[in-house]
């Protein structure tokens, strides 16, 4: 039975509010369980239960009324809560309810699930009332939607910064030379090194923009410079150029060659005619000015073949726009050889944000639709004029619809990717094993994943679906007495299995993409990191795994260099300088646990300063 009276709090933890106990609410409630939090429930209706073990551990938890109601919301217990996820599928009242909540809880963390009808308000309210994320559980599919699509042969860019650099995401088959590199990291995976699916993913830095940052290790190769300088100076290769350079050179040359005795007033009314197209009167006109002069005769003509073409392809140029602006109709466009498409059926507001995506990938994006059935769906993919067809998108709410369309092209086209997206289905991995290799996304778990990560302050700006789980592509800013404060780079990646991709520093003004490992996190830094949801329910308890190797190592008493050994020590293991001096007494020492992405280059860095050292496993 719901419950109809307040929802009492005994332990005052900090709860979590869901209002709209749909199948994206019943997600979102399924995804935080494990986080250890007080879940509550709020729907106008009561809610028809996906899982009975679901429905009794929510009885009493649960509201029904309206959450636009200022007594509603009460009972839901939404004064104590840390964050509340608005996510009915009427949006208008979502948004309204919002509103509502700012007034009764300032400090709750709102979510509001919204659509591209409500962009604008949207942007207005989150830019006004900090606290506040509008999630269009749609368009978050976009980034899995390219990334099914994408056949692999260009980075995946996950974040770019002010400073000229973009990190990506790809193969060490296509790994960029002289970059910057990181193995990807998962928490599912207990040692990426160790897993053959995953050893070949590396993230890395690209240096973009007009301007590089200069080393020392890449002078400036001049030849080059000079060839990029010359190509920007010439004149552009479009027909229309061509016809603007081309006019005045045509009249000059005309108004020269036949002025005659009549000046060039003769000469350019001539020119004019013989351009339109006429030739007797012209020529003749000329010829008794210059009587016998029978190069005219053949120049002449020359003028007005050129001129016959010109107004010929004026004329049909002006048809051309009158009735493609009056009908609606348009010439097909030849399409380049080697031209490869990808198709995108039924994608509405999704195919604009998939194509910014691919905007550097060489591959253009098609539309079409299921509104004809399957073989109107198969006339259309004939009309497209591409050298290679890379993947087709079914994003049709019908998931039959969808489903009988992938069967039906993935046996005439068994080399192209099909993916299709289920908008309120779970197990989407199993259902594309089923289905023999097609690419299933469930929109409800993305949109899960993304809401939740949202709930506990972290703004998701991507979801990418690597090897069958949810990545999301998170920025948030660290506040004091966070988990991840006073924690090397190297620390945070290998303890929650998180990919830290840009680290921002406003009060020293520092942008830095992949950071090295051996950097400390401060309060106030903003960085943008790569994580999955279990990621971040270990960040949000605090449960970072230890290091799994401790270095050990004997310095001899009295050396000169001591400060310098002390220096490296400091720098790798968060001390201060004075604090390793204990370690130079020609004894063994043996330091805390430590990650081996760490532990490497300390080591390299004492043999270096011919200091004996050993690393142990962690038992």
């Amino acid at each position: 039975m719901a419950n109809t009276e307040a929802i009492s709090n005994p332990t005052s933890q900090p709860a979590v509010l869901i209002s709209g106990l749909g199948a994206l609410g019943q997600a979102c409630i399924h995804r935080l369980k494990p986080f250890a939090v007080l879940v509550c429930g709020l729907d106008l209706h009561p809610p028809l239960w996906r899982d009975e073990e679901l429905a009794s551990w929510m009885s009493n938890r649960l509201v029904i009324g309206d959450m636009r109601q200022p007594g509603v919301l009460r009972r839901a217990g939404v004064l104590d809560c840390r964050a509340v996820l608005l996510l009915s599928s009427d949006h208008s009242a979502n948004l309204e309810a919002a509103l509502q909540v700012r007034l009764l809880n300032p400090k709750a963390q709102v979510v509001v699930r919204a659509s591209v009808a409500e962009a604008g308000l949207s942007v207005l309210l989150e830019q006004r009332l900090p606290g506040l994320a509008v999630v269009d559980p749609l368009l978050l599919t976009a980034s899995a939607i390219s990334g099914a699509l994408d056949p692999g042969e260009k980075h995946t860019l996950l974040a770019s910064s002010d400073e000229g650099e973009r990190v990506t995401i790809g193969s060490a088959e296509h790994s960029v030379a002289h970059s910057s590199r990181r193995q990807l990291r998962h928490t599912f995976v207990a040692e990426a090194s160790r897993d053959s699916s995953h050893a070949n993913l590396w993230l890395q830095v690209e240096t973009v923009g007009r301007f590089q940052r200069k080393t020392t290790s890449q002078p400036v190769d001049v030849r080059q410079a000079a060839t990029r300088l010359w190509q920007s100076c010439q004149w552009p290769h479009s027909p229309q150029s061509w016809v603007a350079l081309m006019l005045p050179v045509v009249l000059i040359t005309g108004t020269l060659l036949f002025s005659g005795a009549g000046g060039w007033r003769q000469g350019l009314l001539v020119t004019f005619g013989l351009l339109l197209g006429e030739y007797v009167d012209p020529v003749a006109t000329s010829l008794r000015a210059t009587p016998g002069s029978g190069w005219q005769i053949i120049a002449g003509l020359v003028f007005a073949v050129l001129g016959t073409l010109f107004t010929t392809a004026l004329v049909a140029w002006f048809l051309e726009q009158s009735l493609s602006n009056r009908f609606g109709l348009r010439l097909r466009r030849r399409q380049r050889t080697g031209r490869r498409a990808a198709v995108i059926v039924d994608g509405g507001p999704m195919v604009e944000a998939i194509r910014q995506m691919w905007g550097r990938n060489g591959i253009e994006l098609e539309e079409a639709n299921l509104e004809n059935g399957l073989a109107g769906l198969e006339l259309r993919l004939q009309s497209i004029n591409a050298a290679e067809l890379v993947g087709i998108a079914l994003l049709s709410s019908n998931l039959i619809a969808n489903i009988h369309a992938a069967l039906a092209l993935q046996s005439q086209k068994p080399l192209c990717r099909i993916a299709l997206l289920a908008h309120a289905l779970e197990g989407s991995d199993q259902l594309g094993g089923m289905l023999g290799g097609i690419s299933v996304i469930s929109g409800m778990d993305i949109a899960a994943d993304a809401i939740v990560a949202t709930a506990f302050g972290e703004r998701v700006e991507r979801v990418l679906r690597i090897e069958g789980r949810n990545l999301l592509v998170v920025r948030y800013r660290l506040a004091e007495g966070d988990n991840l404060s006073s924690n090397t780079i190297s620390r945070v990646e290998n303890g929650y299995g998180i990919n830290i991709l840009c680290l921002k520093r406003s009060r020293r003004n520092i942008t830095r993409s992949l950071p090295p490992l051996e950097w400390y996190l401060q309060p106030g830094d903003e960085i943008t990191v790569l994580a999955d949801l279990e990621s971040l329910r270990l960040v949000e308890r605090g449960e970072a795994r230890l290091g799994g190797w401790k270095l050990q190592m004997r310095c001899d008493h009295g050396r000169t260099d001591g400060f310098l050994i002390q220096q490296i020590l400091a720098r790798f293991l968060g001390r201060a300088p004075g604090e390793c001096a204990g370690w130079l007494d020609g004894q063994w020492h043996e330091s805390d646990p430590l990650d081996h992405d760490l532990l490497v280059p300390l080591m390299e860095a004492l043999k270096n300063a011919r200091v004996e050292v050993r690393a142990i496993a962690c038992t």
